[in-house]
């Protein structure tokens, strides 16, 4: 049910529509309980899309967890992890191919553009910190080829 909720307010506030009676009913919500949720979510899609496309995802879940959020930026940051991070689609992947992932880049920049300012360094340390203990530690060619040049 709550799914449901986080979802509507994602999918109305990116059509512009009034969304204070969805957010009204998530008062109360066990927001620690939901990040659990987010996480178990984001351990299962890293591991199918890897580093690039975890990035995002994992800034918005720290930015859920360890930023003070109203209670309507955790309703989109919760709905973004979901809807990005499960196989489900208004557009899904699988029959439209990369069509159906501008419907979730299309979340992910309407999520992002509320909650950037919530994006700490912080929370970019802790999320480069978790992708370097899941996939390694990034090599940053363009940047070393720079530095070799000079």
């Amino acid at each position: 049910m709550i799914t449901t909720i986080v979802l509507l307010v994602l999918v109305f506030a990116i059509l512009g529509r009034p969304i204070g009676w969805l957010v009204k009913k998530l008062e109360g919500v066990d927001w620690k309980k939901l990040s659990q949720d987010a996480w178990d979510k984001i351990l299962v899609y890293s591991k199918k899309v890897g580093r690039t496309s975890t990035r995002p995802v994992l800034r918005f879940y720290y930015a859920m967890t360890e930023s003070d959020l109203s209670t309507m930026e955790k309703a989109l940051v919760y709905a973004a992890i979901v809807y990005i991070a499960v196989p489900r689609d208004f557009l899904p992947k699988s029959v439209f191919g990369w069509i159906g992932l501008i419907d979730d880049a299309g979340a992910a920049a309407f999520v992002y553009s509320k909650v950037r300012k919530n994006i700490t360094p912080e929370i970019e340390r802790l999320t480069e910190e978790t992708l370097d203990k899941w996939f390694g530690h990034e090599i940053v060619t363009g940047y070393l080829v720079e530095l070799n040049e000079k």
